[in-house]
């Protein structure tokens, strides 16, 4: 059988994404002028935020626990959640904080996540990509609905164009 090389599932995965994906996030995968996640980053300042102060549980199939609130302290919460949007930059005031508030017990300490306690939130992974596409996402504006009908390559020919994205993006 034929090994297709991970370039060439992103050109496929570009043009599953174009039918499936860019009616909301847009052709450019930015989120179409806010109306869904901006693709080219993992998390957003206030999707973190928000998860930050509230929880979440969108990825209560992968990660059963869920996460939740950590962090009531606006103040705090929005220089967490500026440090993991900027991509764990080092020296940045939100490190220590990451720290205290114990998000490094399930996202590890650089955000790569840890398997079946919590996702990747410093970059889009197969494992996040395919959990979003199986249950579907809450997000700021309103659900995302599920591509569980999507076949594993498909699912993966979309996970390299997005990884693609982001690494073009240079969190």
């Amino acid at each position: 059988m034929q090994k297709i090389d991970k370039k060439r599932l992103a050109e496929m995965g570009k043009e599953l994404f174009v039918e499936k994906c860019a009616f909301c996030h847009g052709r450019d995968a930015r989120g179409r002028n806010g109306f869904a996640a901006d693709l080219t980053r993992r998390i957003s300042k206030e999707r973190a935020l928000l998860n930050i102060q509230k929880g979440a549980r969108n990825f209560v199939h992968s990660f059963p626990g869920g996460m939740p609130p950590m962090v009531p302290d606006r103040k705090r919460a929005e220089i967490i959640a500026d440090y993991v949007a900027s991509g764990f930059i080092k020296g940045h005031p939100g490190e220590a904080l990451y720290e205290k508030a114990h998000c490094a017990r399930c996202h590890g300490k650089e955000g790569r996540g840890k398997r079946y306690r919590a996702p990747n939130i410093r970059q889009f992974d197969l494992e996040t990509i395919a959990a979003i596409l199986k249950n579907g996402k809450f997000g700021i504006l309103g659900r995302m609905p599920s591509y569980a009908s999507l076949a594993p390559y498909q699912v993966t020919m979309l996970a390299e164009y997005i990884m693609g994205l982001q690494n073009s993006n240079k969190q």
